[in-house]
C-alpha cells in the first residue's frame, strides 16, 4: 500500500528508512523528564506506520512509565494490515488508567473493492478481522483503550460515507461501553499544503457529508466528529493573507533518527533543529533557530518550505504564544 516500502525504497525524503532505536528513544524520554515537558498527547506516527515497528508495545510502555504524569494521552495511528491478534494483545497491555491510549484506525472505505482502489491493495477484510478482534478482546479484559475509525473522503470512496458510519457504528455501540470514549471521524483529503485540488477535495467533503447527513455528535454511543475547518489557511482557490502558522509552536516532530523537526506537515525536513540525542528538547525547542522562524512567521515572512505551503489550519496561534515567543527572541538579542 504504502509506496516507499512496496517498491523498496532506500530513502524517503532523503532520510534513510530505519526503526526508532529503543535505547536512543529511553534517552530522548529521559530527555523531556528533565527538562519537564508536558504535552497533551503524543502521537506514534510520522511518515510510516508504527505497526511495522517491532517493540511498539516498549515503546508505549516506557512513555507511559516515565511520561504518565506530563502527558494526557497516548495515540497511535495505523491501518491495522500488520497488526494480527498476537500483536494487538501488546498494544493491550500497554494501556492503563493513568495514562490513557487511543488507536486511530485508518480505513476509508466499507467495500472490498472501494478499499482496493484507495489505499492499492486487497486488505479490508483482514483489516476488519484485527480490528473487531482488538474491540472484542477490550471488553473481555476491560482494558482502558479508546479507538477512533476515520474515513478520508476522496474521489473513490465518497459514495460509502453512509455505509461506514452506519457498520461501525452499530458495532462500537454493541461492544463499547462507559468505559471507553470512540469515534468516527470524518476527515478532508489533505493535498500538498493546500495544492492544486484542494478546494475540490474539500467541496466533495462537504458534499458528501452533506448527501449523507454526517454531523458532528452522538450515533449509538459513538462519537462523531466531522472536520469543519479547512486543512489549510490558504489554498488554490482561497487567499485570505496567512498568519503565524500554529505548527512551528506546537507540532513538534521527533524523527525516527532522533531529529527534532519544527512541524508536522515539513516532509522534507527542512526545519530540523538537531538531533535530541547530543541536545535537549526545551535547548532546541526554545532555542535561537526555533525562535528566529518563529518570528519570521509573525512578521509575515514564509520562506523555505513554508512558503509553499498553506499553513495548517486545525490549530490556531494564541496571544500567549505570540508573547512568549516575543519575550524569548528579546532574551535571545534576535
Amino acid at each position: 500500500m504504502c509506496a516507499p516500502h512496496h517498491e523498496g525504497w532506500e530513502e524517503i525524503h532523503n532520510v534513510p528508512k530505519g526503526f526508532l532505536d529503543i535505547s536512543l528513544f529511553r534517552r530522548i524520554i529521559d530527555g523531556l523528564v528533565a527538562d519537564d515537558c508536558r504535552f497533551d498527547h503524543i502521537i506514534f506516527q510520522w511518515l510510516g506506520d508504527p505497526s511495522l515497528h517491532p517493540d511498539l508495545p516498549e515503546l508505549l510502555n516506557i512513555t507511559a512509565d516515565k511520561m504518565g504524569s506530563r502527558v494526557g494521552y497516548l495515540r497511535v495511528d495505523t491501518n491495522a494490515i500488520r497488526l494480527p491478534p498476537e500483536r494487538m494483545d501488546g498494544i493491550l497491555a500497554a494501556a492503563r488508567p493513568e495514562v490513557p491510549l487511543l488507536v486511530v484506525f485508518t480505513l476509508d472505505a466499507h467495500t472490498a473493492e472501494t478499499y482496493a482502489k484507495v489505499k492499492g491493495q486487497d486488505a479490508l477484510e483482514r483489516v476488519r478481522r484485527n480490528i473487531r478482534y482488538l474491540i472484542r478482546r477490550r471488553k473481555e479484559l476491560s482494558v482502558p483503550l479508546n479507538i477512533q475509525l476515520q474515513f478520508v473522503v476522496q474521489p473513490g470512496n465518497e459514495h460509502e460515507a453512509g455505509d461506514f458510519l452506519q457498520y461501525w457504528s452499530d458495532l462500537l455501540g454493541c461492544q463499547g461501553g462507559d468505559l471507553w470514549h470512540d469515534e468516527l471521524m470524518f476527515k478532508r483529503l489533505s493535498i500538498g499544503g493546500g495544492a492544486v485540488g484542494q478546494a475540490a477535495a474539500d467541496r466533495l467533503y462537504e458534499k458528501t457529508m452533506k448527501d449523507f447527513d454526517i454531523k458532528a455528535g452522538k450515533k449509538g454511543g459513538v462519537e462523531v466528529n466531522v472536520w469543519e475547518s479547512r486543512p489549510w489557511q490558504d489554498d488554490d482557490e482561497h487567499d485570505g493573507g496567512r498568519s503565524a502558522c500554529p505548527g512551528l509552536w506546537i507540532t513538534p516532530v521527533i524523527r525516527h533518527d532522533g531529529q527534532l523537526m519544527m512541524c508536522c506537515a515539513d516532509l522534507r525536513g527542512e526545519l530540523s533543529l538537531g538531533s535530541l540525542a547530543d541536545h535537549g528538547f526545551r535547548e532546541l525547542w526554545e532555542g535561537e533557530q526555533a525562535t528566529t522562524k518563529r518570528m519570521q512567521h509573525l512578521s509575515g515572512r514564509f520562506e523555505g518550505v513554508c512558503e509553499g505551503c498553506g499553513g495548517i489550519n486545525w490549530y490556531e496561534t494564541t496571544p500567549s504564544m505570540v508573547s512568549t515567543t516575543r519575550e524569548r527572541a528579546k532574551a535571545l538579542g534576535l
